[in-house]
């Protein structure tokens, strides 16, 4: 778009799950569990200063919606 020349509008989520037993002679297992999610949005962009017509800007604007929807969930299941 012409907000930014190298603007891919992706999205990226990266998920660790960690497991941790302790192993030892007459103990029981011991479990652990941990899990990290880190999410990378695409930031949205206004259409004025995209330059974007048509389908395009449509497209923009229907990119925008489902981001600050995406954002209203995470903020309700970290709430």
């Amino acid at each position: 778009t012409a907000a930014n020349a190298a603007s891919s509008r992706s999205h990226a989520v990266l998920q660790i799950r960690l497991t941790k037993s302790a192993r030892a002679a007459g103990v029981e297992d011991t479990l652990q569990l941990g899990k990290l999610t880190l999410v990378d949005l695409a930031g949205s962009e206004r259409g004025s200063v995209s330059n974007n017509r048509g389908s395009t800007l449509r497209e923009g604007a229907n990119i925008n919606r489902s981001l600050l929807a995406l954002g209203n969930c995470i903020n309700a299941l970290t709430s």
